[in-house]
């Protein structure tokens, strides 16, 4: 080991490469409480050359490399799969480096976050489509582009961030860099187009979850913010999801653009409030689902108009509007004043002290048929509820099982982060592994009850992409092609080693 760090000091600065065992231990997590490997080195390059001659090392010391973003990921993308690699930190390469006005396009290194890339635009008056993924203060712009991120606002509108990518400069696992879109013509001075110059070859870095290359640098379409906006919270009557379902169509069906919509199921706002997170609703009688709606128009009357065609949808199906303001409970202007949608996705992690994390995971599914998958995981956790009282009694807090906040998105579609919370195995002082044991079966027993919803997972990392192969849910076909484009590009398969079981027989 000592050998391939000082062959990486060779590429890399000294002060951007670390053996520390704390600093290692710290990058083989992300927000889940499984540990899946420590990785050998921590590497922070600071461009395309470094990196390059990162993945030609790894190459010929036969290592795997970890692409690693924002690090918010919640189902192992960015972490090593067993001991030992590199982690590569991309948070160093994080400048803007060309608005084109007129084209209306960014060009970023892709360890920028869409928190900092917002902020710069907003003083021109502009926003990225989609607002990145619910982490996106710190989550990466690669990283959103890796997983087909949603959820960072702006997503019925504009739908996932990769709706909206222009081209990307990618480093592939064998150390060569290629440009795709308008720039896969070498006579183009700037990126303006993604489709065109022979097959969409950006697509195959679209939602790759860090397995064919890495993303370098990153061109977005950005739009004009519109000078108008209106948004509006209801409380929901009884069989809230089924209500949700029903108004999420009805938009979709009347062709009513708004900029973000969003149902949060009843469990949510119960326990959110019984632990003081939504003091907005505190004064609620009755704790029951929440929807919310925001739209933007460049005029007051084309405003008013779309106010009032959804409050038609939504008013006759006995929701309630709250007030206008934030203090009358009016979610839906924090979510987009004061910019509350990067945290709204989070809001029962650490709710309850000592160490209470997620095991979910994020899909994609027809509106009409997320009601039934909320349905089903109240009848799962009822044939779980034995390892449930056993994490009770010894965490004193019972894992809640369900769904986090549900928003449309392009089409006629959901998303769906769906799983349950609990505890890591180090609770209040003591280790205790037989909640590691728990914790992992049973969350691979959600995901693959999920997965035979037919749901669409769109950030897979290596926990559910191992998954999908275990159970059989890839057509061979499909999977023998994935399969044969990976061999082509990484030989050796040195990047996102192990995801979609394609390196040795790792377990999950």
């Amino acid at each position: 080991m000592s050998d391939l760090l000082d062959k990486v000091k060779a590429i890399v600065s000294e002060k951007f490469v670390s053996d520390n065992i704390y600093t290692r231990h710290a990058y083989s997590r992300n927000v889940d409480p499984v540990l899946q490997g420590v990785p050998d080195l921590v590497i922070r390059p600071k461009d395309t050359r470094e990196i390059t001659e990162i993945m030609k090392l790894a190459n010929s010391e036969d290592v795997p490399v970890y692409v690693r973003g924002g690090g918010d990921c919640e189902f192992g993308g960015s972490k090593p799969i067993g001991d030992g690699g590199i982690v590569l930190d991309m948070k160093r390469m994080d400048a803007i480096l060309n608005l084109d006005p007129d084209n209306l396009i960014v060009t970023v290194e892709a360890g920028i976050s869409w928190g900092k890339l917002n902020e710069a635009l907003s003083k021109h008056g502009l926003y990225t489509g989609c607002m990145g993924p619910g982490s996106g203060m710190t989550a990466s712009v690669g990283g959103g582009i890796s997983h087909h991120s949603v959820g960072g606002g702006g997503c019925a509108k504009y739908g996932a961030c990769t709706n909206q990518l222009v081209g990307l400069e990618v480093v592939l696992p064998t150390g060569e860099v290629i440009e795709t879109g308008s720039r896969a013509n070498k006579f183009t001075a700037a990126p303006f187009n993604r489709f065109g110059n022979g097959p969409d070859l950006a697509g195959l870095f679209c939602g790759d979850n860090g397995i064919l290359g890495v993303k370098t640098c990153v061109s977005l379409r950005v739009f004009p913010r519109p000078p108008f906006a209106a948004y509006k919270t209801f409380t929901m009557p009884r069989k809230s999801a089924d209500v949700a379902a029903g108004i999420f169509t009805a938009i979709r069906q009347k062709g009513i653009d708004v900029y973000d919509a969003m149902y949060l199921m009843d469990l949510l706002v119960q326990v959110g409030a019984e632990k003081g997170m939504f003091p907005l609703w505190d004064a609620l009688k009755k704790k029951r689902g929440i929807f919310f709606y925001t739209v933007e128009a460049n005029s007051e009357a084309e405003l008013s108009e779309k106010v009032r065609q959804l409050d038609g949808i939504i008013l006759p199906a006995k929701c309630e509007a709250l007030g206008p303001e934030i203090a009358d409970g009016n979610y839906a202007k924090w979510h987009y004043v004061e910019q509350g949608h990067w945290q709204t996705y989070h809001n029962l992690w650490g709710v309850v002290g000592g160490g209470y994390e997620p095991l979910t995971a994020e899909c994609f599914t027809p509106i009409k048929q997320f009601p039934s998958i909320l349905e089903d995981l109240d009848i799962w956790d009822g044939e779980h509820a034995s390892d449930m009282e056993t994490i009770l009694k010894t965490c004193t807090f019972r894992p809640i099982t369900g769904s986090g906040p549900i928003l449309l998105v392009d089409g006629c579609n959901v998303e769906l982060t769906c799983g349950f919370t609990t505890f890591g195995q180090y609770f209040n002082g003591a280790l205790h592994p037989e909640i590691e044991e728990i914790n992992l079966r049973l969350w691979k027993s959600i995901l693959e009850r999920v997965t035979k919803h037919g749901v669409q997972w769109y950030m897979m990392g290596d926990i559910t992409s191992r998954l999908m192969v275990d159970i059989g849910a890839f057509p061979p076909e499909y999977l023998a092609l994935l399969r044969s484009i990976k061999g082509t590009v990484d030989p050796k398969h040195v990047l996102g080693r192990g995801k979609y079981n394609f390196w040795g027989s790792a377990t999950l």
